[in-house]
């Protein structure tokens, strides 16, 4: 396991067209960036966490200023974003797999590439297994810099030497959400860019240090079990607008052993860029698999129209076990990618009783 190589970061910033605006984000529960605030909408104004809000899983985290994330401003002047301490920009970059542990062509995810060679050895042909700076992300994916003495920024790779979220101070009051042990409870996250790939959540009771002391080790005592094999899209808040389609999960060839995994639902179009170089969202060349119902299919950000994304969030349910102690804990989405060599977190506070 390995961070950056020459051959991939070449691939990574001349076969991909550069993204700042955030990829992804657990949004339920609420996650730390997440707090009661004015959120602006289609129709106007709402008060209140974000949330499940149409099209506004990377709103948390817009109201961080900018130098506080990025130490050095000429990274970041390029960035096609001025809200670079977003919720779904805040994850770990250039990280492989050794080798390979998943085939089944069912949990492919971007098979239609014509560059398989090339994203071999990104995170999800082997789902837990490519390291991680941090189990909460990092602001920008690179807190160490970009491979060796190699600078990034200015819309190349993000930007280097972020904060991790772990260790960040929050100028508001993070959420605390109250769970029972042995109890189902849903999980939702929201795509901004479909890297397709798949995802786990984790817990870990947090250590007497604090946020600081949370690891990658530590959630990986706790992979949670995903309850059913049905999942949902949810498109805003309305209940009523939920789809459920088959999930397809995985504990084969995972780390931890037999911890399990969900592959992302929602399928690119075919291509290396999975659509992102679309002028409408519509997959007009294919998409990558089956798509699980109507609409629900592309890359969810389109740079001819950056105003065009996903309006909807991706439901599951997962098991709290019944022997963990009572307790504060950190729960952990782990987003593994296919299409790029990234690994997506975000967290969340929850308290067991």
């Amino acid at each position: 396991m390995k961070f950056g190589s020459f051959i991939f970061c070449f691939f990574v910033f001349h076969l991909f067209p550069a993204n700042v605006f955030g990829h992804g984000a657990m949004v339920i529960p609420y996650n730390w960036f997440d707090h009661p605030q004015w959120v602006e909408m289609e129709h106007g104004y709402e008060y209140g966490f974000v949330g499940m809000k149409s099209q506004q899983m990377c709103t948390p985290g817009a109201d961080i200023p900018k130098h506080r994330v990025c130490p050095n401003p000429e990274h970041c002047e390029g960035l096609l974003n001025k809200h670079i301490g977003l919720a779904c920009f805040w994850f770990t970059n250039y990280t492989f797999i050794e080798k390979p542990t998943l085939f089944d062509p069912k949990l492919r995810t971007y098979a239609h590439t014509g560059y398989e060679d090339q994203i071999l050895h990104n995170p999800w042909r082997a789902p837990g297994f490519a390291p991680v700076a941090t189990p909460c992300g990092a602001a920008g994916g690179n807190p160490y810099g970009c491979f060796g003495d190699k600078e990034c920024g200015n819309d190349n790779g993000g930007y280097q030497l972020g904060p991790k979220a772990t260790e960040f101070e929050f100028a508001h009051d993070i959420h605390v959400t109250d769970w029972t042990r042995g109890d189902h409870v849903e999980v939702a996250w929201g795509i901004r860019a479909n890297h397709g790939g798949g995802y786990s959540y984790r817990l870990c009771k947090i250590p007497n240090e604090g946020r600081k002391a949370l690891t990658e080790e530590c959630f990986q005592q706790t992979p949670l079990r995903f309850v059913g094999n049905k999942q949902w899209v949810q498109f805003g808040e309305d209940r009523s607008t939920r789809f459920e389609f088959p999930a397809v999960r995985t504990d084969k060839g995972t780390f931890p052993p037999d911890s399990q995994w969900t592959k992302n639902p929602i399928p690119s179009c075919n291509g290396i860029h999975g659509g992102s170089n679309y002028l409408n969202p519509p997959c007009i060349n294919g998409t990558q698999f089956p798509p699980p119902g109507p609409n629900l299919e592309g890359h969810g950000f389109y740079f001819r129209e950056p105003k065009k994304h996903f309006p909807f969030s991706i439901i599951d349910l997962v098991e709290i076990p019944k022997d963990l102690e009572e307790g504060e804990y950190v729960l952990s989405f782990r987003w593994d990618c296919e299409q790029t060599s990234q690994v997506w977190n975000t967290c969340a506070s929850v308290r067991l009783h």
